[in-house]
């Protein structure tokens, strides 16, 4: 016999937090996509890290707070409304996000002077490896917890 269907309530204030976290996740899309762009970018010399030291810092003040955020806020609302199990792929990329741009920093911290083709190599694989968590991720919290968010005219996601 089929089981009854299982409605996911989110009490108001959650709701509230969810929607702000949600706007902030949205917020944060064109870095990731600029993640992207700043490794095409690195493509051929003359190697300018610039934008990749710009970017690293942008991603350390603006991503890992948002992510941070989600874990300490989103997901133990997610795992009330689904239960403990639903949150463990989620917590896990925003744990991967956070190792990816700790590994980012800590390659560009050791680039002293002009960069080399193997050190452009090490960037380009980083930051390509970081923008396809940040993609799965962006699709993992959409599809789960941010659908079981009400949109402000009462529809779910």
């Amino acid at each position: 016999m089929p089981g009854r269907a299982r409605t996911a309530r989110i009490a108001p204030a959650e709701t509230a937090v969810a929607r702000r976290l949600h706007a902030e996740h949205r917020a944060v899309r064109g870095l990731i996509e600029r993640v992207r762009s700043v490794a095409d970018a690195l493509a051929g010399p003359p190697y300018d890290t610039t934008p990749v030291r710009d970017l690293s810092t942008q991603l350390k003040a603006e991503l890992l707070p948002h992510e941070r955020a989600e874990e300490a806020q989103l997901l133990p609302i997610v795992a009330r409304a689904l239960g403990p199990e639903a949150v463990g792929a989620l917590s896990r990329t925003h744990a991967e996000i956070e190792h990816q741009v700790n590994r980012l920093d800590r390659c560009l911290t050791g680039l002293t002077g002009d960069a080399e083709p193997e050190d452009v190599v090490d960037l380009r694989r980083l930051l390509y490896g970081l923008y396809a968590i940040l993609r799965l991720h962006d699709a993992q919290e959409e599809e789960g917890a941010f659908s079981l968010v009400p949109a402000a005219d009462g529809r779910s996601g």
